[in-house]
């Protein structure tokens, strides 16, 4: 199962040499809409807004998602997520990668496609009570069989973001021991393969996945890519970006660069 990663330039090379794939808390997430399909019914004491707000409180630092999409030669997002088409995808196989294990994901890959709706889910979950709150803390597992709250909270999104074509992995955070307005770095297991990074400017945590680098079968550069060294000021580190270019290329798995077509609106990849 093939899955790609938009990333900037930057980014790339860190996790390339760090063979690490990110994941994000969902508070961190940029659509302010992200766990608020749970559909409640307005006909208890609680409002369907407070519970949401409640839910949404309860998820916000227990999970940790890693969007991936299917497709690397989407031009919208190379504008989005790869830096204008200055950055680089990255091509992951999943199954290679441990991401379709469902005794490490409580999301695993396989199971974690988005579902793209035009209305949110109404009247689907009941009342809101104390019940509700009690499974959401008991509930660890993921069953695509029956109604469950992480399947509302983590797997629709609105239409509008359909070109996406997102597929999640979701990582249950409960295990892991660690505050999240630590500013340290740190192992979160011992055998090395989760660990804590920081964003330097932003402070959000980063959970961070060790993968082998058999795993990485394709890496895409983007159509602007060396304008990342044309855009550094001259004498200033455009000898780096120019050996990073080279590094990836020299990475061990097929090595593409994006190219407009000329009689269409696609991009072609060109092997390097």
């Amino acid at each position: 199962m093939m899955l790609y990663k938009y990333v900037s330039f930057n980014s790339a090379i860190i996790m390339l040499n760090k063979l690490s794939l990110g994941f994000t808390g969902l508070e961190d997430l940029n659509d302010p809409f992200e766990c608020t399909n749970f559909g409640f019914s307005n006909a208890g004491s609680i409002t369907p807004a407070n519970a949401v707000r409640i839910f949404k409180q309860h998820f916000s630092r227990k999970y940790a998602v890693s969007s991936l999409t299917r497709n690397p030669l989407n031009s919208l997002m190379w504008s989005h997520y790869g830096d204008s088409h200055r950055g680089v995808v990255v091509g992951i196989d999943a199954d290679e990668c441990g991401l379709t294990l469902d005794k490490e994901f409580i999301i695993p890959a396989q199971l974690g496609e988005i579902i793209y709706v035009g209305t949110k889910n109404k009247n689907l979950n009941g009342v809101p009570s104390e019940k509700h709150l009690n499974e959401l803390r008991s509930t660890m597992t993921f069953n695509p069989e029956i109604r469950n709250y992480l399947k509302q909270a983590f797997l629709y999104k609105s239409l509008e973001w359909g070109y996406e074509e997102e597929v999640r992995v979701i990582k249950s955070l409960s295990d892991f021991k660690f505050s999240y307005h630590d500013t340290d770095d740190k192992l979160l297991t011992k055998d090395g393969k989760w660990n804590i990074v920081r964003n330097k400017y932003l402070g959000q945590p980063l959970f961070c996945y060790k993968i082998p680098q058999s795993g990485i079968k394709e890496i895409y550069l983007g159509a602007n890519v060396y304008r990342n060294a044309a855009r550094i000021e001259e004498g200033k580190n455009k000898q780096a970006v120019e050996d990073n270019i080279e590094f990836i290329k020299s990475f061990g798995c097929n090595v593409f660069k994006c190219e407009p077509d000329v009689s269409t609106w696609d991009l072609m990849p060109v092997e390097l």
